[in-house]
This record gives structure tokens, C-alpha cells and sequence, in this order.
């Protein structure tokens, strides 16, 4: 289990780093909304097989963002072509609390088949990946909420001082910092194992099942009947040291796993997600736990299985 120290506006705090105790997960009910998704035609492009075109919804008068998950084939690769057909979001991450480090533009879309939600998360950022350090490597999280309840702030209603959190609801984390080489698959689902004990770790390379309900502390997840079937391979359209371009970050989880901490999706119904991603370049150390950028200045995006 890890627990880690995060610095919230609104709707994600995803950290990285030091070790705590386990919590107990407590539920598997899948989060589901009534909105109807609106979007707009997907943009197609004549680029090479690992680009991924530039596809926009746009925010209904709530200003709730919404995002359509169609049923789909698709290979989990690091390739985005197989994603052309489908619409996606394009959305701003923006600097958690005070910090100053440069907002990032970033598309999701989602998909699914019978057993499997697909994502697809890219980010508009230059190549940094280091063999040895970690914090020298890219790194970046999805987020969906697991109960209802669950507030903005990683499951809770507050930020600031840790006494003042009140936990409304857990959320689930997939975190992935990039410890591995680009196209390798990587997460629970290759058979790697925990190694550790920790039911939720990829030890191999460090894609990461974790549930939170509050800023304060990711916990990995280690309940009874935890585990880890997340497949992620990433890619990026310049693969060189510094090279301008776009990060390819494909996902895929099955629709349920009977696992408490982790969110349950169904055909026809709709899921609260939020993301997150973390700049080697924010210091010559690289990323730092506190300082990345997400969407919580957005809300909750609404992805609804169709």
C-alpha cells in the first residue's frame, strides 16, 4: 500500500510516492448518470499509423462534459489507429493549487466489446522517458469513481488541511508511472505480479491498480479479493530524446472484476471519470509528487457505454 501527499483544486488528486497501511475497500456498486452524451464528428487525418487525430465534443449549457464510449475492436498496442472511428474530447489539463508549471492539451476516448472498457489518453508533450529514474519518465493516471457518494477531491468534499477532509466515496486509480519501454505491455494483466504482496502493484513496471477516498492517501489495492487486470502500452508520434509530439497512453480493463475497489462499468450506463498527468520536465529532477496537471478544473467527465 502507498499513501501519498496531494495539493487539490477540484475533481482529481493523484500522487506518487511513500508507504502506509492497508484500508479495507467496501463496495462494487457501478456509478452511473442520466446524461446523454453530445459530441461532435470525429476529425480523421492522413498521418502515420501512431498519430491520433484532434477530435472535439463540446460542453453542453451545464458545462458538464460528456464523452461517448461505442462499442468497439481494438488493440491494446500503443497504436491510436485503430481509434480513428471514434469520437473523442479534447480538454485543457491545467495545474493542481498555486503551481505554476505549463497546462497541457490532452484527448480521451473510450471504448468497449463484451469484456472490455477501453481507454485511449494522449497528451501533447515532448518525449521524456529515462530507463533508470522514473521521475525522469512521463507519468500519468486515469480516475473513476467507484460510489456515488465520491467528491471531487479524490473521493472527499474538502481540500487544505488533512483533519478538515470528510470522505464521501472511494474512487479508483490506475497509475502508471513509466518504468518500462514504450510498446512493452505493462500492468497486472501481463502476469507480472505483485512481487511485493501488494495485490494491486505491477512490479515489473509499475502500472498500478489504487483506490483513494481522500487527497491525503492512494492506498494500492490489496483487499480481499483485489487484484490487477489492467494491459496499458504507451507510445508517443517522436519517440526521440526531447522529440515534439504526442503521448499514447491505451488502456484496457475488463468491464467487471468483482474486485471492491475498482469501478464497475455496464453497457448503457454511464461512469465519472478524471485524469491526470505528470511533466519529467518540471525540473531537472523531473515531476514532482505535487506539481502535474489534470482535469479537475473540468469536473467529472461523464462517459456513457453505448
Amino acid at each position: 500500500m502507498k499513501t501519498r501527499t496531494l495539493y487539490l483544486v477540484a475533481v482529481l488528486a493523484l500522487v506518487m510516492a511513500a508507504c502506509g497501511d492497508d484500508d479495507a475497500a467496501t463496495t462494487t456498486a457501478a456509478v452511473s448518470t442520466t446524461a446523454a452524451a453530445t459530441t461532435t464528428e470525429a476529425a480523421t487525418t492522413t498521418e502515420g499509423v501512431t498519430t491520433t487525430e484532434a477530435v472535439t465534443t463540446t460542453a453542453p449549457a451545464d458545462n458538464v462534459l460528456r464523452i461517448e464510449a461505442p462499442s468497439a475492436a481494438i488493440t491494446v498496442d500503443g497504436d491510436a489507429s485503430d481509434w480513428a472511428a471514434i469520437t473523442g474530447l479534447d480538454i485543457t489539463l491545467e495545474a493542481i493549487s498555486t503551481e505554476t508549471i505549463e497546462a497541457k492539451n490532452a484527448t480521451i476516448k473510450v471504448a468497449h466489446d463484451s469484456e472490455f472498457l477501453y481507454v485511449l489518453f494522449t497528451v501533447d508533450d515532448d518525449f521524456n522517458w529515462n530507463a533508470d529514474d522514473p521521475h525522469l519518465s512521463a507519468s500519468n493516471a486515469v480516475m473513476f469513481a467507484v460510489e456515488a457518494a465520491a467528491g471531487p477531491h479524490m473521493g472527499s468534499d474538502s481540500e487544505g488541511e488533512e483533519e478538515s477532509y470528510t470522505s464521501l466515496g472511494m474512487v479508483d486509480i490506475w497509475h502508471w508511472e513509466l518504468e518500462c519501454a514504450i510498446g512493452e505491455e505493462q500492468g497486472g494483466a501481463t502476469g507480472a505480479g505483485p512481487g511485493d504482496g501488494d495485490l494491486g502493484n505491477d512490479s515489473g513496471c509499475n502500472f498500478d491498480d489504487e483506490w483513494s477516498t481522500d487527497p491525503e492517501t492512494r492506498e494500492d489495492d490489496n483487499a480481499a479479493g483485489a487484484e490487477n487486470s489492467l494491459l496499458g502500452v504507451f507510445g508517443h508520434t517522436n519517440p526521440v530524446a526531447d522529440g515534439e509530439g504526442t503521448w499514447i497512453f491505451e488502456i484496457r480493463r475488463p468491464l467487471q472484476t468483482g474486485d471492491a475497489g475498482d469501478a464497475q462499468f455496464v453497457v448503457g450506463q454511464t461512469a465519472l471519470m478524471a485524469l491526470a498527468y505528470w511533466d519529467a520536465d518540471n525540473s531537472d529532477a523531473g515531476w514532482d509528487d505535487a506539481e502535474h496537471v489534470q482535469s479537475s478544473s473540468l469536473g467529472w467527465i461523464e462517459v456513457t457505454l453505448i
